[in-house]
């Protein structure tokens, strides 16, 4: 209650307050976690994928498997929020020289960053274009 008489105040005072929280782009685990209902599902082995990606785009399949990972480590079903390259790999069935080659688009895009040596993550950004764009996809499919 007193949270939101001071942000009714400050919104007063600082009207680009609201402006700035309407710019605000963020992955709410809920709500992503609903709209990948039917597309991925939790099992005692982790997160899976559970519908047909042949369809995909090289780069649509590389950023699937960065969600994937990002969503299972937001629902605290992993550990960790990034992939290895070699764990891209043999997911996509991808030669490395086009794994790479996604990953560096992505990362351009800003849809992934590279995390450390050959560790890659999915982007606020990317879960985003996962979200409203890959994700329409795969349930079009099923």
């Amino acid at each position: 209650m007193v949270a939101k008489e001071t942000y009714a105040f400050l919104l007063k005072v600082v009207p680009e307050l609201d402006l700035a929280s309407q710019l605000v782009l963020s992955a709410d685990v809920n709500d992503l976690a609903q709209a990948c209902l039917g597309v991925l599902a939790v099992t005692p082995e982790g997160v899976v994928i559970t519908v047909p990606t042949e369809n995909l785009a090289d780069r649509e399949l590389v950023l699937l498997h960065l969600s994937r990972a990002r969503i299972a480590q937001m629902l605290g079903k992993a550990d960790k929020d990034h992939v290895q390259s070699a764990e891209l790999i043999a997911a996509t069935k991808k030669t490395p020289g086009t794994v790479a080659g996604r990953l560096s688009e992505l990362c351009g895009e800003s849809l992934a960053e590279r995390k450390g040596k050959g560790e890659y993550r999915a982007t606020t950004l990317g879960l985003h274009v996962f979200r409203e764009q890959i994700l329409p996809k795969l349930k079009s499919k099923t």
